[in-house]
């Protein structure tokens, strides 16, 4: 794709989540997406075919972005990781629209459901921690990634943005002490 088409791409997905933030999927409308994105409707009939295209668009968030390979402990790649989704929640509009959005694929025939792909993202450094001994013995990364996917969703739908990555600092304040042993919780 090119580089004009790939911005084109990028403003309207950002404004559409934007818009759908404000006013609920069912509120938001190309016309408004369009108007507020300066872009014409072509432009996104273009990229979408629809507004649930745009939807689908923003469900295919990538947890990683952003996030440096892995250097050191796991557990601290899974702290780093957790706080890299807050951060990008008061940030970028696609991933604060993203948890919404995923909530309504539930109830909606052939939206796809990110839920377990998140999960699994999240999953993955936590086994890793288990593997090097990093997590406590009673621990199931599973559910660990379970609890921080319904956190960083709950503080997706707080409507004062710039606090998510406070709330997940004390998040991890107090999960990590739960699950890691003492020598693996060298986490910032």
């Amino acid at each position: 794709m090119q580089e004009r088409a790939v911005t084109t791409r990028h403003t309207i997905l950002t404004t559409a989540a934007e818009v759908i933030i404000e006013r609920g999927y069912g509120g938001a409308s190309i016309s408004q997406i369009t108007a507020r994105a300066g872009v014409a409707a072509g432009a996104v009939y273009f990229h979408f075919r629809s507004k649930e295209g745009i939807a689908h668009a923003l469900l295919g968030l990538d947890l990683l972005e952003g996030l440096p390979p892995r250097r050191g402990p796991a557990l601290r790649y899974w702290s780093d990781l957790a706080l890299l989704m807050a951060q990008r929640l008061d940030t970028d509009p696609k991933v604060r629209a993203a948890p919404y959005l995923a909530a309504l694929a539930d109830n909606h025939d052939g939206w796809p459901s990110p839920w377990s792909a998140w999960r699994a993202t999240v999953t993955r450094p936590l086994h890793a921690a288990k593997r090097e001994g990093e997590l406590q013995a009673h621990v199931q990364p599973e559910a660990v990634a379970e609890l921080l996917i319904s956190a960083w969703a709950g503080m997706a739908g707080h409507r004062t943005t710039g606090t998510a990555q406070a709330q997940m600092r004390t998040f991890l304040d107090c999960c990590l002490p739960g699950i890691g042993r003492p020598s693996g919780l060298g986490v910032s």
